[in-house]
């Protein structure tokens, strides 16, 4: 096997990984910014609100259009960012097959099982890569899923809800097993 076209194949994935992180804090931070227009708008939908100013019902019109197209912008930045983590999910599958591409179909248990430099061997960057992949393609489906299931008609119930599952189901922490091998592991094998 070629650790040097290994290495690169793994540096590759690692990039992937902080891609997919950097995406998973915007989708939580655009996720936020849903819920607040969402915990809104009963308030917004209630005429008594307006009831003390003048042209109430146009106000009240005015105001509420203008909610609903900015919480229609935020689902709109939700899905392109779903639809760039799913490019990354992508493109980490495809680094993980090609990983198993250079094992090749009976890698020697003396090049699999060696320590590298990074103080892991090839067949745990191997796994942690498969594992980082896995994770962030179970949580892209399950992203999508929420976001389907949302609209300019969600009620705060519904969105806690759903949001609470998202937040229990999803996530890949920094912390997260693989994360850390892989982003501790990164480093020593660039310098």
């Amino acid at each position: 096997m070629d650790f040097g076209k290994f290495k690169s194949v793994f540096l590759k994935s690692h990039e992937c990984l902080e891609r997919w992180l950097a995406l998973q804090d915007a989708g939580a931070r655009l996720l936020a910014n849903a819920g607040n227009i969402i915990q809104r708008l009963p308030v917004l939908h209630d005429r008594r609100n307006y009831a003390a100013l003048p042209d109430s019902q146009q106000l009240q019109t005015l105001v509420l259009a203008k909610q609903i197209r900015a919480l229609e912008s935020v689902f709109g930045r939700l899905q392109e960012n779903i639809s760039e983590m799913a490019s990354v999910t992508r493109a980490q599958e495809r680094l993980v097959v090609e990983s198993w591409k250079l094992l090749g179909e009976h890698p020697s248990a003396a090049a699999c099982g060696a320590v590298q430099s990074g103080g892991a061997s090839v067949a745990q960057l191997v796994e942690c890569m498969e594992d980082v992949w896995r994770c962030c393609r179970d949580d892209l489906a399950v992203r999508a899923a929420a976001l389907a299931g949302m609209s300019h008609t969600t009620s705060p119930q519904q969105f806690a809800r759903l949001s609470g599952a998202l937040a229990a189901s999803t996530g890949l922490g920094k912390w997260s097993l693989p994360v850390v091998l892989m982003s501790s592991v990164a480093p020593v094998l660039r310098g």
